[in-house]
């Protein structure tokens, strides 16, 4: 069964395919759902500071190349297995990823929330970082238990 018009989004992503693979290394992928459509930036463990650049830039690139203020796309950090952030990973994502983003459209980075204690706190670290810096960029955060209700929270963050 293919993708219609016919169906809800929940009855279509039972049945849509799976996301198209953008970038897969040991420490993370980068897909993409067409059907939301966002891109997925996912960490199978703890990154260094290159390995996590790598993938939020491949995210970043594809979604600059596909995301527009009349088809705008969704945002999800699906950080179930990221372990640590470490400080200066944390500040690059907050003083030049987010700002990045932030031009490029992204206006909430939806979160699948971390399995483990480091992730979690890494998670909570960044979330603080971002609502401080609203001078500089609006980027909203939420959390949501599994990757399909990041993709449901996502597609409704821009339906509004």
């Amino acid at each position: 069964m293919t993708a219609t018009a016919d169906l809800t989004f929940e009855e279509n992503q039972r049945h849509a395919m799976p996301d198209e693979v953008i970038l897969s290394e040991s420490y993370g992928s980068v897909l993409v759902d067409a059907l939301v459509p966002c891109v997925i930036v996912q960490f199978h463990g703890f990154a260094n500071r290159a390995e996590f650049i790598n993938i939020m830039e491949t995210g970043l690139a594809y979604y600059e190349a596909h995301a527009t203020a009349e088809h705008p796309w969704g945002w999800i950090g699906d950080v179930r297995r990221m372990g640590a952030i470490p400080k200066p990973v944390q500040d690059w994502l907050t003083t030049d990823w987010n700002i990045r983003a932030f031009k490029a459209g992204v206006r909430e980075v939806s979160i699948v929330v971390a399995e483990n204690v480091l992730g979690q706190l890494a998670t909570q670290q960044y979330v603080q970082n971002t609502t401080a810096r609203k001078d500089q960029y609006e980027i909203a955060t939420a959390t949501y238990p599994s990757l399909e209700a990041a993709k449901q929270g996502a597609r409704a963050a821009f339906l509004l």
